[in-house]
């Protein structure tokens, strides 16, 4: 079996997508699945990128406008053309490459790992090769975000479509999207479950330690956990907090630290790269996922510093926002509180350090349930049985894109 997979331009960088991309296709390989890559063109401002060592990417030409001067700056059509008329340039260019590319390999299915905008310029070429085409159809704006019309027609004339958890599908379903075509393959965590020794931000050694990572969003519930690591504080005056994270909050949650009495209690690390986030967490005796309801993470996959965090031995505690509670079950590979309740977040955790003895057999459970479900091989597994299914199903309807039997792709 030979599938040729189209990539953003991303994973020719150092960047924890390409980490993703490279663990996947090694997984496949290790499964007999023979793959082709091709990466899509550069953005603006993206460098050029760099082949991975030991790994063959073809690669699509970054689009200009005609009659641009050969010393134009790279990326120079999103400067000299209007927005659609660019997307749609870049369009046909990828649409030719992927053509060109298929003929030369001569894959038996076309495997999107890219947005809406990949997905539309690889329909013709699958089309016109004859091949069928599965797409990554995970979706990032929430529940109830409507589904763009440039998604609605890539994903139309996929042959099948991937969504993370059940409840991303229902949202697909909700849009229109016809269910038979869509299937559910979990997120895989980003490392494996071997631990590199990272030693504690100064100032925390010695200390009951609590550690945060992730956006630093009110939805996130960084605050909520503010507010309960100051309560706790009061009978466990040793306590402290390590938070790995950026964004435009991180003055405004300094100050909101210090009011509460946190000052010197709590780190901000500022931002981390993924590799350094998931060596970091497990120095931390709990590691706390918030996250409130209504947030935009609950209904779609895990969070990816969850998954690193399980598959490092990490004893969890987390809201029971969707996500969550079908990752974790309660008081065996983790703890899970009432989303939004700072009583329910301070009595978890207040539970589990007054119990150290707890906190090795869940973090053992959290890996156990990692390397079952969410690892790389197991990931791989569930991609080839996939491809098998699309396969078979073009080969009885050959031309039909989406046609299958009843609870195909849809399991």
């Amino acid at each position: 079996m030979r599938v040729l997979h189209l990539f953003e331009h991303a994973v020719l960088l150092p960047t924890d997508y390409a980490r993703r991309a490279l663990a996947l296709l090694e997984g496949l390989r290790g499964q007999g699945v023979q793959t082709v890559q091709l990466a899509g063109p550069a953005t603006r401002n993206a460098g050029a990128g760099a082949v991975p060592a030991g790994w063959q990417f073809y690669r699509t030409a970054p689009v200009r406008p005609p009659g641009c001067l050969t010393n134009c700056m790279p990326g120079c059509l999103t400067g000299c053309m209007p927005g659609c008329l660019s997307r749609g340039a870049g369009g046909l260019l990828l649409a030719r490459r992927l053509h060109d590319v298929a003929r030369l390999t001569r894959p038996q299915l076309i495997h999107v790992h890219a947005g809406s905008r990949h997905a539309l310029a690889a329909w013709p070429a699958a089309r016109l090769a004859g091949l069928p085409l599965l797409v990554e159809a995970d979706r990032r704006g929430g529940a109830d975000a409507a589904l763009p019309l440039l998604d609605r027609l890539a994903w139309r004339g996929a042959d099948a479509l991937v969504a993370a958890t059940p409840d991303a599908r229902a949202l697909l379903r909700a849009g229109g999207i016809r269910a038979r075509r869509i299937a559910v393959l979990p997120s895989a965590a980003d490392l494996p479950g071997a631990c590199v020794a990272t030693r504690v931000p100064p100032g925390l050694e010695g200390a009951p330690l609590l550690a945060y990572a992730g956006p630093l969003e009110r939805a996130d519930g960084i605050d909520l956990l503010l507010e309960a690591l100051a309560l706790l504080r009061r009978t466990r005056p040793a306590l402290r907090l390590v938070v790995a994270g950026a964004g435009l909050r991180l003055d405004e949650l300094a100050q909101r630290a210090a009011a509460l009495g946190l000052r010197g209690h709590v780190v901000f690390t500022g931002e981390l790269a993924g590799r350094r986030i998931a060596d970091l967490l497990p120095r931390a005796d709990v590691t706390v996922f918030p996250a409130m309801p209504g947030s935009r993470a609950a209904g779609m996959a895990p969070p990816r510093q969850l998954l690193n965090a399980m598959a490092r031995g990490c004893t969890v505690v987390a809201s029971d926002i969707a996500c969550h509670a079908g990752l974790l079950v309660h008081g065996h590979n983790g703890v899970l509180f009432r989303a939004g309740s700072r009583t329910a977040l301070c009595g978890a955790l207040a539970r589990l350090l007054d119990e150290p003895l707890r906190l090795r057999p869940l973090g053992r459970a959290a890996a156990e349930t990692i390397a079952a479900r969410h690892s790389w091989p197991v990931t791989a597994a569930r991609y080839r049985k996939l491809y098998e299914t699309i396969l078979h199903d073009h080969r009885r309807h050959p031309g039909v894109p989406g046609c299958r039997r009843r609870g195909g792709a849809d399991a």
